[in-house]
């Protein structure tokens, strides 16, 4: 049984709309707590901002939140946040010039000053449609390698870069349609593993490892998880994989779910609950912290976003 040590609402920006998706989460090299996610008034298509709220070390209570990028003209989405071996926190997003995530651009920002200021937009991908959802992984060798999908041809593409990361180019196609969102873990052993959400049916989560650092990917498998057609997230603990989902194949984006593999993926353990209530509780954004405790966001009911903390021991 997962075992919660502390839950919170984050809470949009007064001025910037009430409805609010897609967080992100980071601990910093300083053990700070971050999260940027979007905020709209009506559709998220239109007017979306991203927000940011940080929680410092030995503080009980979340930042207010503070708009960090409003472009005024374009709605933003999708942020990830990571931060570099060097102290650079990176946020990176998509930029919608037109009706749908087909006519979005990769964009990012850097910081720093832990934060505090950003720098001037820059865009890292020249064709549109390049959609991204989680963080990156650092390789053995110094390079991040990002998952990523071309939501035009719904099809998921690894993206690499090399220090001090502020470029990215094209490094692994998957040829499977339909898998779209990865989240990429690097297990203790060094292996690399990916999971992927699906766009359409059959409503299952597949999975691909790397056993050489990225350069090949096993054929993506669908394993037993269930998913609605909604974001994951997963990390490595006590030697498991965990997935973090909604365990369903029907039309909703509720429960949210955690289940546990103890040997890499082939069998998975009951779904364990970890948000019952029967509104949309999605999008999870889930990490292993500095002092072995696993913190997640997720979007809650569209209009706020939840913060969990749970000990590493409770998967497994």
């Amino acid at each position: 049984m997962a075992f919660l040590v502390e839950a919170d609402f984050i809470h949009n920006p007064p001025d910037k709309g009430m409805f609010c998706h897609c967080p992100s989460i980071l601990e910093t090299q300083s053990g700070t707590l971050m999260v940027a996610w979007y905020v709209y008034p009506e559709k998220e298509h239109t007017g979306a901002t991203l927000a940011l709220a940080k929680k410092y070390p030995n503080q009980n209570n979340w930042s207010i939140s503070e708009t960090i990028l409003d472009t005024g003209k374009y709605s933003a989405g999708n942020p990830v946040l990571f931060q570099d071996p060097g102290g650079r926190i990176h946020l990176l997003y998509v930029i919608l010039k037109g009706h749908y995530w087909n006519d979005a651009f990769l964009q990012g920002v850097w910081s720093d000053d832990k934060g505090i200021t950003w720098s001037q937009p820059a865009q890292l991908w020249q064709l549109p449609g390049m959609m991204i959802r989680h963080p990156p992984v650092l390789l053995d060798s110094g390079t991040y390698l990002l998952p990523a999908y071309d939501e035009g041809a719904r099809q998921s593409i690894l993206l690499s870069s090399n220090p001090p990361y502020s470029e990215w180019q094209a490094d692994y196609r998957f040829e499977v349609p339909d898998v779209i969102q990865s989240t990429i873990v690097k297990e203790d052993s060094g292996r690399l593993t990916l999971f992927f959400r699906p766009s359409t049916d059959p409503r299952k989560i597949r999975i691909s490892h790397s056993t050489d650092q990225g350069e090949t990917w096993t054929h993506p498998e669908m394993t037993s998880l269930p998913n609605p057609l909604s974001g994951i997230s997963a990390f490595s603990a006590n030697n498991n994989l965990v997935v973090v989902y909604n365990h369903t194949e029907e039309h909703q984006r509720w429960p949210l779910s955690a289940s546990w593999s103890q040997d890499g993926g082939k069998n998975w353990e009951n779904a364990q609950h970890l948000d019952e209530v029967t509104l949309e509780v999605s999008y999870p954004s889930f990490i292993v912290g500095i002092k072995d405790r696993v913190h997640g966001v997720y979007t809650y009911n569209r209009r706020n976003i939840k913060y969990v903390m749970y000990g590493k021991d409770s998967f497994k």
